[in-house]
């Protein structure tokens, strides 16, 4: 590679475009953080303010509205882990991109035990600090079983 100005500017957008990647990954990262440890100002932190949630039961729009929806998802006091895996980031612009990941997870507590995994797509926008935070969340469940009934179809 030569220093000429062409390809330091290629270089400088190469990186560019792997700081919004990261910030992507990162981002999901901190949602199954927040999840997991049902912490609502870090999951607050992980939105923008005009985000939207859509799941299996519906559409949420504003930061709010997610939050509010996950007061209620997660309220049982039960133990949760996310699994991430295949996290794929296709960059969208200079400040934005979309993580596709499988996801596994598990919850447990008394007379409780839950196996599961699916599917997220995160659109996400990075703020002028460089923190991606998730504009669009979409989250399909592809299984959600006790696995002493048996999880397999």
């Amino acid at each position: 590679m030569s220093d000429t100005p062409a390809s330091l500017s290629d270089l400088r957008a190469r990186v560019e475009r792997l700081e919004v990647a990261e910030a992507a990954r990162a981002a999901q990262w901190r949602y199954a953080r927040a999840v997991d440890t049902v912490d609502f100002d870090l999951l607050a932190d992980c939105f923008t303010e005009d985000a939207t949630l859509t799941t299996r039961r519906g559409t949420r729009t504003g930061r709010d509205a997610v939050v509010a929806y996950y007061r209620e998802a997660l309220a049982d006091p039960i133990e949760r882990r996310h699994f991430l895996a295949n996290q794929d980031v296709e960059v969208t612009g200079a400040d934005a991109g979309t993580v596709r990941a499988m996801f596994a997870y598990t919850y447990s507590g008394e007379g409780v035990g839950i196996l599961g995994w699916g599917r997220y797509v995160d659109e996400v926008r990075l703020d002028d600090a460089g923190v991606g935070r998730i504009s669009a969340k979409t989250i399909s469940i592809d299984v959600h079983a006790d696995p002493r009934d048996g999880w397999a179809r």
